[in-house]
This record gives C-alpha cells, sequence and structure tokens, in this order.
C-alpha cells in the first residue's frame, strides 16, 4: 500500500514555474479523495499555476455575520446578559442554521432542473451520526477538506436485520459497520471527508465549503459507476446535523470508499523507469540497434496495463457525459485507486449537468472558467463558451501522459501555455507516443477545434479496441465490461431508501 502524499509534488514547488501568484487556494498535500481543488475566484490576469484548479462558479454566497452586540442577535435584548455581551452560542446557533438553509436552498434549485440529482429517494445509503465514527489517521488534506481513515464504525438497531452475507447484499448501515476493516490485509475500507477547522473559522468559506460539499455528497449518493468513488454515508439529519451543537466541530462530512494512490503517483513513482519503453530499449536505441520480439512484447504488455487505466477511467467518462454531465477538472490528482487497483474518479467538485435548453445555436453551453489549466481545453481557458468536447481535451492530455510517462508541459510557464497551447495551438510531441492508433487518438482528441474532436464514446471504442488487439484477447469478461459491480459486500436499499425531504430539510 503507498502512502497518500503528504506534501505538494517537486512539478509544483518551483513558484516561478509553477506556483499561483494567489495562494489563497493551495492544497497542503494532494489525497486521493481531495484533489486540489479551491473555491476563490481567480481573475485572468494572474498567473494561475499549471496544477491547481480554477472554479470561478459559484455565485456569490452571502451569510449573517456574526453578532457583535446584543442587538445584533436579538432587537429585543432577550440573547444576552445583563451588560449587553453577545449570547455566543444563539450567534453561532444563527450562522450554522443561515448555512444550512443555504446548502438545502442550493440542491433543492439544482435538483428541480436534474434529471440525475434525486428529488425523491436515496438508495443504497447509510445516515450516520459522527459520534458512532473512530476517526483514524490523517490521510491528507486538500484546500478545503480533511481526509481521515475510519477505524470502527459503531453498531445500530439496524445492524441486526436479516442481511444475506452469502450473495454480498447488505443493509447500508450493516455494510460500514461489520466490514469496515479488511481483515486479510488490516486496512480499513471507508474514510471521512470534512471541512478543515481553518475553513469552518472562516464564515464566508465555510458557508461555501459547506454547499459544495452537500452537493458533491448528492451528486455521488445519485450516480453509480465502478470507476467513480462511492459515497456510503451521509450525515443523520442531513443539513440538520449542522444545528447540533456538537457536530460543530466538524460540520457536514461524506464517508467515502477510501483510496489508496492517486494517478500520479502511480505513473511517476510505480509505472515510469529512466525511459518509458524500458531499460533494454533505451540501450537499443543508443547504439542505433533494432528493438528484440522481446523488447517489444515487453513494451506492449506494459502498456496494455496503462491502457487498461485509461480504458476504466474513460468508462467513467463516457458514464457521466451519457447524462449530460461535463466533469472539468481532469488531471492525475484527481484520479485514485481502491485496494484492487481499480482506477476511481473523484471530488466531483466541478462537475456541471448539461441542459439543452442552455446551450447556443452552436450547441456550446455559456459556463464558467473550470479546471487546471495544464489539462484545461482552450476554449475554456480563453473564457469562450464550451460542452463536453472539454473532457475530450483534458482525457487526451491526460492519455499522452499515461502512454509517454511524462507530464506535459513540464516547464511550461503559465504565460507559455496560454499563449503557445491555448492561443497557438502548439502541442505535446508525439514522438514518445509508439503506438499508432494511441497517436492518432490523441491528435484528434486535443484539437484546437472542439467539432473535430471525437465524443468520448468514439474514445471509449478506440481504447476497448485497442486494448483488446494489444492483449490479443487474453482477457476476462469483467476486464472490458463497466455495468458490473467489484466489490465483495454491496450495499441494498433499507426501507425504501433515505428520503430527500429528510436530508434537505432545516425544520
Amino acid at each position: 500500500m503507498l502512502s497518500p502524499p503528504q506534501a505538494k509534488n517537486e512539478e509544483s514547488a518551483s513558484k516561478d514555474d509553477h506556483d499561483v501568484a494567489s495562494t489563497t487556494h493551495q492544497p497542503t498535500s494532494h489525497h486521493p479523495h481531495l484533489g486540489a481543488t479551491g473555491l476563490a475566484s481567480i481573475p485572468e490576469e494572474v498567473n494561475e499555476g499549471l496544477d491547481e484548479t480554477s472554479r470561478t462558479h459559484h455565485e456569490p454566497i452571502v451569510i449573517i455575520a456574526a453578532a457583535t452586540t446584543a442587538a445584533d442577535v436579538n432587537d429585543s435584548g432577550e440573547n444576552s446578559n445583563s451588560a449587553g455581551v453577545v449570547d455566543v452560542d444563539e450567534a453561532s446557533n444563527k450562522i450554522h442554521r443561515k448555512v444550512a438553509q443555504l446548502a438545502a436552498n442550493s440542491y433543492q434549485a439544482a435538483s428541480k432542473k436534474s434529471h440525475v440529482l434525486s428529488n425523491t429517494i436515496l438508495a443504497d445509503l447509510a445516515l450516520v451520526n459522527i459520534g458512532e465514527l473512530t476517526i483514524g489517521k490523517f490521510l491528507g488534506s486538500g484546500s478545503f477538506s480533511d481526509v481521515h481513515e475510519i477505524t470502527n464504525v459503531a453498531a445500530s438497531g439496524d445492524d441486526n436485520e436479516d442481511d444475506n452475507e452469502d450473495n454480498g447484499n447488505l443493509n447500508p448501515r450493516t455494510l460500514l459497520t461489520k466490514h469496515h476493516e479488511r481483515t486479510e490485509s488490516g486496512t480499513y475500507r471507508y474514510a471521512i471527508k470534512f471541512l478543515r477547522s481553518i475553513i469552518r473559522s472562516d464564515m464566508q468559506r465555510y458557508a461555501v465549503g459547506t454547499v459544495d460539499l452537500v452537493l458533491e455528497g448528492m451528486f455521488l449518493a445519485s450516480l453509480n459507476h465502478p470507476n467513480i468513488i462511492k459515497v456510503r454515508a451521509l450525515p443523520m439529519g442531513g443539513v440538520r446535523s449542522l444545528l447540533q451543537k456538537e457536530k460543530h466541530d466538524r460540520g457536514y462530512f461524506l464517508v467515502l470508499d477510501r483510496l489508496f494512490n492517486t494517478l500520479g503517483e502511480q505513473i511517476y513513482k510505480v509505472w515510469s523507469p529512466s525511459c518509458p519503453e524500458g531499460h533494454q530499449m533505451c540501450i537499443r536505441k543508443m547504439f542505433g540497434m533494432l528493438p528484440s520480439r522481446i523488447d517489444l512484447k515487453k513494451r506492449d504488455e506494459d502498456l496494455a496495463v496503462r491502457l487498461k487505466v485509461a480504458f476504466d477511467l474513460c468508462a467513467a467518462l463516457k458514464y457521466l457525459h451519457s447524462k449530460n454531465i461535463i466533469y472539468r477538472d481532469l488531471k492525475p490528482e484527481n484520479l485514485g485507486f481502491d485496494v484492487r487497483g481499480d482506477i476511481k474518479l473523484f471530488d466531483l467538485g466541478l462537475v456541471k449537468e448539461l441542459h439543452p435548453n442552455d446551450k447556443d445555436i452552436y450547441d456550446n453551453y455559456k459556463l464558467s472558467l473550470a479546471g487546471t489549466p495544464r489539462y484545461m481545453a482552450p476554449e475554456v481557458a480563453m473564457h469562450e463558451p464550451y460542452n463536453l468536447s472539454a473532457d475530450v481535451y483534458s482525457f487526451s492530455m491526460l492519455l499522452w501522459e499515461i502512454v509517454t510517462l511524462e507530464k506535459p508541459m513540464a516547464n511550461y510557464t503559465y504565460a507559455q501555455l496560454k499563449t503557445e497551447i491555448f492561443i497557438d495551438g502548439d502541442r505535446p510531441p508525439l514522438k514518445n507516443v509508439f503506438n499508432k492508433k494511441m497517436r492518432d487518438l490523441i491528435s484528434l482528441g486535443w484539437s484546437q477545434r472542439p467539432k473535430e474532436r471525437p465524443s468520448i464514446d468514439a474514445v471509449y471504442d478506440e481504447l476497448r479496441n485497442e486494448f483488446l488487439r494489444i492483449t490479443k484477447g487474453n482477457v476476462s469478461e469483467i476486464a472490458v465490461a463497466h455495468d458490473r459491480r467489484r466489490s465483495t459486500h454491496v450495499a441494498r436499499s433499507a426501507n425504501g431508501g433515505v428520503s430527500l425531504k429528510h436530508l434537505m430539510s432545516v425544520k
């Protein structure tokens, strides 16, 4: 098991080359559950860090300021003492109530137009009090959230239901309680994600972060794909949990499947040798020798492993696009591996459901700047309308990285990126992409013209065909199927599911 990174990687360590001028949203580490998302709007003129997420999609959220006088809390003075000092508990409760209402309103507004977000029932989801969770070691920290492992889940009355463990179907709560630990490996299955204390101490960021976390949890609960991280539990009472004093120290939280390393770690710590084609191949190339049959076989075997990861990732994007959801922040730090080695898409903080009535005559949508510059489509970076093809561009840049084991535009400043990539249309060299099918696919996918890019469905088919060709069909059916569960235990709906009216009501 690889440990999650505890510091920014070397390629983003130089402020001259990569760091963003504004440091308000830099993460302290890239943990698989967190990514590098930030909530601050970044002006166009700021030299954005190539690996930092930009997000300007939030409307301003205004919440009440902390009361400074008794009159600010209650005009009648009922909640102040005789000296006119503020009742701190009452002021705090008003803030938490306001944030809870904002989160509920945001979800209700989003779900009214949505074909994805449920406005009735969420199935296969447990509700837990944070006091029932034993929170273990710190795993990582992002710009807004911390992630810790969960080492125990207290039993409840629901755990006594007649669950059928023979076929792996369990009540969602039972799944958490009885199977939080993998006994054979001594690792834990689940992690908890909640806002960092420094965020919770700032009212504005606390409000924005809570709304984000609520919406992310609801999107994850509404989606079902083997290569998208699964949310297992939400706070008992939903947004009302924010009103309970004993929960103020953590705020809203998500219980997620635990991931163990990012795609970035896999590329640069596991896959990447000194030469992406292998040591023996390097020696032969140095002396002008043709690669041997063994060299070529090893090269194809290594490529097959990496193409399987790209193929699975493409399947997750295909699933999202089938629901008119654009991901907008595809990069190695937002992709992680579970204990089985399956790739998972996580951090849905920038996903956007597209509605046909909102598109223009060119089939584009007027959306905000969002994503990470290194992987961002030119039309997004240049503040132009865009559509699902922006994800295809990002995937193509990532596919180049997976195939070549090199960081795209590794030594570029943001100014170079803007001029040479976004405006002039330059791209990383394709000479190290020795597989012609992949070379052609990447070249089309990162086209400067969005309409020339293939759909994610077409990319999926090409990857599937090439993976089967390289492996000569010697793979199981499940390896190329993305409509099957891979977990040993699967949660089944309990009592018909969880009512959204219950979760999203502040009353």
